[in-house]
């Protein structure tokens, strides 16, 4: 009987235990796959020499690594920076291989060519990329407002409740090492205008959007006290934190991240400070994660406007965002009648281009076009 019973527990165990690795080997696949990318490519070297075919290899896995890179940011802007790709990266192929096999070979015609499959590591040519400063490129060192939430009545604080305002400067450093340019609030909206937006995240996308910042951060920080501590003859007030983070595209409206993090009890403000860089961090890694699988769905053009007022301009922003097809678009300048646009657009040029002139009240007149730049007067 007793045996019996033994016999039954250790089953049990076993198929917990088996439950647990296949849990945690499923987990493991589904972060690879999630971390790689299987590409087909060729490589060609000079045929017989002593390295041919190895020479053919290289060729082919630097090949599969750009071609990976042409998933996370366009070609045009890879031949723009090519000594920084080949200097950067290219230079380290081997490095983001997983695996490869040959699937076909031949010398012919003084050259030896050979045909592979490879898994690149999608997350390691993503982050040298970023470290490269290519990341930041693919929007042309995006513009940041940073803004702690407005309050009604910053004054009307409940006992043992405390807004940390200076936890957005944190968040702003963070964002500024990472290469994005920061538009000073300070600089461009007043206080009133500020207060006028309490609470009105259209207001103050709106207001982000004015003075040419393409994403907007909102932050609310706050710290709450729990207890008093003795400390060696000292007292010393333990507070716990929490601090929310939200980045949204001013094109668009779209929360892009939202994210929150709790400090650990401290009576310093290192504990909300740190859970601050911790959401920054995060909101950075989802932006470039969104900016990369963006790449290959819309085209950037750049939209000059000559002979306009800044009330038709305005006109004009609202007509272009309604464009179908059209996901993003950001004021660049507006300087002696002359508006300047980016458009992220999913399509071709000559397909925006059509859509431009049929807009009304104001109007288009295209006056050039060269690649990925449209020149327009006003009418």
């Amino acid at each position: 009987m007793m045996a019996k019973r033994i016999s039954k527990n250790s089953l049990y165990i076993f198929i917990y235990l088996l439950a647990i690795t296949s849990s945690i080997l499923s987990a493991e696949y589904s972060f690879a796959d999630e971390k790689s990318k299987t590409v087909v490519t060729t490589g060609v070297a000079m045929a017989g020499q002593p390295n041919s075919r190895r020479n053919a290899i290289e060729d082919a896995l630097r090949n599969a690594v750009e071609e990976t890179m042409g998933t996370i940011v366009s070609v045009g802007l890879l031949v723009e920076n090519k000594a920084i790709v080949n200097e950067k990266i290219l230079s380290r192929t081997v490095g983001y291989i997983h695996d490869y096999k040959v699937y076909a070979e031949e010398e012919k015609g003084g050259l030896y060519r050979v045909k592979i499959e490879a898994t690149v590591k999608l997350g390691k040519v993503r982050e040298d990329m970023k470290a490269a400063g290519l990341l930041m490129k693919r929007k042309q060192m995006p513009r940041l407002m940073v803004i702690t939430m407005p309050r009604t009545d910053p004054q009307a604080i409940s006992p043992g409740k405390q807004y940390v305002d200076s936890a957005a400067g944190v968040v702003e450093e963070v964002f500024l090492k990472e290469k994005f340019s920061i538009v000073d609030i300070n600089q461009h909206i007043s206080k009133q205008k500020l207060a006028q937006a309490t609470a009105n995240r259209d207001k103050l996308i709106a207001l982000a959007r004015d003075t040419g910042a393409e994403l907007l951060a909102l932050v609310d920080a706050t710290r709450y006290f729990e207890r008093d501590v003795n400390l060696y003859g000292s007292n010393y007030q333990i507070f716990r934190s929490d601090i929310q983070l939200r980045v949204l595209e001013t094109g668009t409206g779209k929360v892009i991240y939202s994210g929150s993090r709790q400090g650990e009890p401290s009576a310093s403000m290192d504990a909300i400070y740190e859970a601050g860089r911790e959401l920054a961090n995060a909101a950075i890694e989802s932006i470039l994660q969104k900016w990369s699988s963006d790449v290959n769905n819309a085209t950037t053009y750049k939209l000059t406007i000559a002979r306009i007022d800044f009330s038709n301009l305005e006109k004009l922003e609202k007509q272009i965002r309604n464009i179908s097809g059209v996901d993003n678009l950001y004021r660049r300048a507006f300087d002696a009648g002359q508006g300047r646009f980016d458009i992220e657009y999913r399509g071709t040029a000559d397909a925006l281009i059509k859509k431009l002139i049929s807009l009304k009240s104001p109007g288009l007149s295209i006056t050039g076009m060269s690649q990925q730049t449209i020149e327009a007067v006003a009418q």
